[in-house]
């Protein structure tokens, strides 16, 4: 029960940390990442609301994660639609009572500011994957793919991102569509991919320290946690 507290813990902070960065992404107004510019140009050919397409775009991605890890799937991670869905709720404080009213006067500034953003989202998605209570549905089937490959977890991010801007290329011309990738696409694409791979093992080893491990490793690594542990609230006693 303690373990569960700890990962839900650090799940609700990583949740709260990544949309402190997607808010604070806004304020530049330089371009959005790959991801959420491919959402928004199936938007526009669509006509249907961009929430209703992230969330779509999410549910394909949980999806594949079943279907790649099928009967070692853990029905937990099914919370991730609750992420999907609540995940408005973080995004909403930080713009309206955090960001309200903030701009930025500089180029330079904004491109500062917006490469500060990126960093604050890989730091709350890895906090959110590490804590092993659910995934993110976009970066947990990344994660589902780079455990089965060769390629870490930033790569096959990075793979999807240059996918994502080739649909993006493809379609906004043919369709006759507003550009939705800027300079802000390509310093997403640059940063955030390598800083999921840089805070990966740091991060792991934190988090071992309280206990939390990747499954496939747990078992093991929680006898050693026992043992440390008891190891150091032994106290000799005076003879």
């Amino acid at each position: 029960m303690v373990l569960l507290v700890k990962k839900f813990v650090l799940l609700v902070a990583g949740v709260a940390i990544t949309h402190f960065g997607v808010a604070l992404s806004m304020i530049p107004d330089i371009g959005i990442g790959a991801y959420d510019a491919f959402g928004l140009t199936i938007s526009y050919v669509s006509g249907v609301d961009v929430s209703i397409i992230y969330a779509a775009m999410s549910g394909v991605f949980l999806l594949g994660q079943i279907l790649i890890e099928r009967r070692s799937f853990r029905l937990t991670e099914l919370f991730q639609l609750v992420f999907v869905f609540g995940s408005g709720f973080f995004t909403a404080i930080f713009t309206r009572w955090v960001f309200d009213g903030v701009t930025l006067g500089s180029y330079a500034a904004k491109i500062f500011v917006l490469a500060a953003a990126i960093v604050c989202k890989a730091v709350g998605l890895i906090t959110i994957i590490e804590s092993y209570l659910i995934r993110v549905p976009m970066e947990g089937f990344c994660v589902c793919i780079a455990d089965r490959t060769p390629f870490s977890m930033g790569k096959v991010r990075m793979a999807f991102d240059v996918l994502f801007v080739v649909l993006i290329a493809i379609i906004t011309p043919i369709a006759d569509l507003p550009w939705t990738i800027r300079e802000g696409t390509a310093i997403a694409f640059v940063i955030h991919g390598p800083m999921l791979d840089i805070l990966q093992k740091p991060t792991r080893r934190l988090f071992g320290r309280i206990g939390i491990y990747p499954p496939y490793m747990a078992k093991d690594a929680a006898r050693v946690y026992v043992r440390e542990k008891a190891k150091s609230d032994y106290q000799p006693t005076a003879s």
